[in-house]
């Protein structure tokens, strides 16, 4: 039974992909320069475009409601 592909980083040449683990560990060498490489978790892979699409929806609420707010208080001056 094969064994899924996982992705990996080496924090030495900085080779960036997907392996195949050699032990229960899921260790795996580098194809580049050999060094043993631990999978990423999913933390690691999504978490930058998770926190950066997080940031964007948290914008675009803000300007919604400042907006909004703005519309209210320019009537009430009136």
């Amino acid at each position: 039974m094969r064994t899924p592909e996982k992705p990996y980083r080496c924090g030495v040449c900085r080779w960036q992909g997907q392996l195949e683990p050699i032990d229960a560990g899921d260790a795996a060498p580098c194809p580049q320069c050999g060094v043993y490489l631990y999978p990423l978790t999913w933390i690691q892979t999504w978490g930058v475009a998770l926190v950066m699409i997080a940031g964007t929806v948290a914008a675009v609420f803000v300007m919604v409601f400042v907006m909004k707010g703005s519309k209210r208080l320019s009537h009430m001056s009136v």
